[in-house]
């Protein structure tokens, strides 16, 4: 991690290699921010609270829960590895892909944009995006990270689907 242009702390390892920004996942919020949250997430998951874990795609655990759908099991990154490629605009069927095609659809209309995301990735405008994206994925009350997928702040409870669009 590094000093951004603005004095963020940028983390290289939230460049999500399908574009999305790994630092509103879920799993990546409840295994950084919350044992309350992560104990939630592994009932909902069926699994030990320990296994609700990531460090974000670019640093992907080889172990860990084997029916997750996330780090090691992620769809995405099996294709990517079999094909040898590092991020999704790297495979000659991008943005045609089935795979990616059903993330990106579904990402967009929750408002993020993966083939933007992409374009500025592959662009080297990296730490740019990164800074973007944490300041988006704050709370509009407390300014901490929040999720994707909840619709409450997981600090102070606020409502945070205006901050995401909603």
């Amino acid at each position: 991690m590094r000093r951004g242009s603005v004095g963020t702390l940028v983390n290289k390892n939230l460049v999500g290699r399908c574009g999305l920004y790994c630092g509103f996942c879920l799993i990546y919020r409840a295994g950084k921010d919350s044992e309350k949250l992560r104990r939630a997430v592994a009932r909902r998951s069926k699994c030990k609270p320990e296994d609700i874990r990531c460090e974000g795609c670019q640093t992907v655990l080889v172990d860990g829960w084997d029916n997750a759908r996330w780090g090691k099991n992620c769809k995405i990154i099996k294709c990517q590895e079999a094909k040898g490629v590092r991020f999704c605009y790297e495979c000659d069927v991008y943005p045609d892909c089935k795979r990616f095609r059903s993330i990106a659809d579904h990402s967009l209309k929750r408002g993020e944009d993966l083939v933007a995301n992409l374009a500025k990735i592959k662009a080297g405008k990296v730490e740019e995006w990164l800074e973007e994206e944490d300041k988006k994925w704050r709370c509009p009350k407390c300014g901490k990270p929040i999720s994707l997928y909840i619709n409450e702040c997981h600090w102070c409870g606020a409502d945070t689907r205006k901050a995401k669009g909603g």
